[in-house]
């Protein structure tokens, strides 16, 4: 599962990938910006990507709807300390998921857990359909 962490707090970011390790995961890619984060999302593909909102240069909302598209099944997460209430109801629209900081660790978790419980269902339903496809061939 390939996993993008976007949060500007270095120290936080070290936390989170040593977390997302103890939880088995290898594939882990990290952004310090917004702009990193979809230089990274040009890249490769991701299941899962968590995201703070206020950081240096553009925000985390800036680029939300952006990462949405250029990864649609993913699951997103915003992860911020900073959630202002007027912009909960559009965060909806492209975020799976908005958890305050300071995340509690079972919480984030949980989010792994599920993130990984996704990706393996698309994973069994890509598969069914190139099964299909070699049937057909055949």
């Amino acid at each position: 599962m390939n996993i993008l962490l976007v949060d500007d707090d270095e120290a936080l970011m070290q936390f989170m990938t040593q977390a997302v390790k103890a939880r088995g995961h290898e594939l882990i890619y990290t952004a310090l910006s917004a702009e990193d984060a979809l230089a990274q999302v040009v890249l490769r593909d991701y299941h899962l990507i968590t995201l703070d909102i206020q950081m240096p240069g553009a925000s985390g909302l800036d680029i939300l709807p952006l990462l949405r598209n250029m990864c649609p099944h993913a699951v997103i997460a915003i992860i911020s300390g900073h959630i202002p209430e007027d912009t909960i109801e559009s965060m909806a629209e492209c975020a799976d998921v908005v958890m305050d900081k300071p995340i509690l660790l079972e919480k984030f978790f949980d989010l792994l857990d599920t993130a990984t419980q996704i990706a393996a269902h698309l994973d069994r339903v890509r598969e069914m359909g190139r099964a299909l496809v070699s049937v057909r061939e055949s």
